[in-house]
């Protein structure tokens, strides 16, 4: 294949082609096998590299952006070992892991071009374009399924990316179960109960995808601030997950997360950001995470103001599974 061609299928997988390289990318497929093959391993490798990121201390080392990589053993509010999981071309990680994919051959449906699994919308994720909310956003984790908590953060009308309102974060604020915590990321979450997710996809690799629509309105450039969707997936009571987070994120099941950054300058533009998790079959609730980060003077709280959140899905997509060894040296 050519680099094109090979950047054809990246821009896919990330979600940045526009209508004519996504035309480009459908005649690719449609002539040629190879293409197709090597489509349908990258889809696989991304979610595979995932899940056992989510487990193996090597394998993050190896996906770690080298600034993300924590330089000491002091709790974190972003913690490094699920900091920047996002796709990348899989030379950093050939070194450490071998995975062995055999492949079927695949029939791509050309009426329905993007389908490249079986796709569901997971309607258990509550309000995800904020429209039905009003004012600030319960403080704290949530305590139940289907409601949006955290930091300071507020449904507001006239930013909306789809619909009527937005929300708008306002403020970060530390964590308690982790004293002293420095208060550089402003975040909201949600419970979504999975107890049925995995029903009737027997034999299938079942993958969770979050997505989120972010937008820094300051009209012009100024400190850098990143935007990220966490997926975290967990068995057991939602409670015991409470009492302790953000530590809890090391007992998930599987993680994902995706990023991107922003200077300012741009108002208009919003930028979507993916995650995806692996949805082992004894899941039972996921958490997730919609954060905005960015530097603060020693002792006090980042703030915000101009950072704005919108339409959140989260989707449940199948496929047929596939044999993955993963080999140490």
């Amino acid at each position: 294949m050519t680099p094109d061609e090979l950047d054809l299928l990246h821009g896919y997988l990330n979600a940045s082609l526009g209508d004519a390289d996504f035309a480009r990318l459908q005649s690719l497929l449609r002539e040629n096998a190879d293409a197709r093959r090597t489509l349908r391993a990258l889809s696989t490798v991304d979610v595979k590299l995932h899940q056992v990121a989510a487990t193996n201390p090597a394998t993050l080392r190896l996906l770690a952006e080298p600034s993300a990589v924590s330089k000491s053993a002091q709790v974190d509010r972003s913690p490094a070992w699920f900091g920047w999981l996002q796709w990348r071309p899989l030379a950093a990680a050939a070194a450490g892991i071998v995975f062995g994919l055999l492949c079927a051959s695949v029939a791509w449906a050309v009426t329905s071009p993007r389908a490249m699994a079986t796709a569901e919308r997971l309607f258990a994720l509550v309000d995800g374009s904020f429209e039905k909310g009003s004012a600030r956003v319960a403080s704290g984790f949530p305590s139940e399924f289907g409601e949006w908590s955290g930091d300071e953060a507020e449904a507001v009308a006239g930013w909306a990316k789809d619909g009527k309102q937005a929300l708008r974060f306002v403020r970060a604020e530390g964590d308690p179960a982790v004293p002293n915590s420095r208060a550089t990321a402003c975040d909201i979450l949600q419970l979504v109960d999975l107890r049925d997710a995995n029903a009737g996809h027997e034999g299938e690799d079942a993958i969770l995808e979050l997505s989120a629509a972010f937008r820094d309105a300051r009209p012009a450039k100024g400190p850098q601030v990143r935007f990220a969707c966490r997926l975290f997936v967990f068995t057991g009571d939602p409670s015991r997950v409470r009492d302790e987070w953000p530590l809890t994120m090391r007992d998930s099941l599987a993680a994902g997360a995706g990023n991107a950054s922003s200077l300012g300058g741009a108002p208009q533009q919003w930028q979507v950001v993916t995650a995806k998790a692996v949805l082992p079959a004894k899941a039972e609730f996921a958490v997730v995470q919609i954060v905005v980060m960015k530097a603060a003077p020693s002792g006090q709280a980042a703030e915000f103001g101009e950072q704005f959140a919108d339409d959140i899905r989260l989707t449940l997509k199948t496929q047929p599974k596939l044999p993955v060894r993963v080999a140490q040296r």
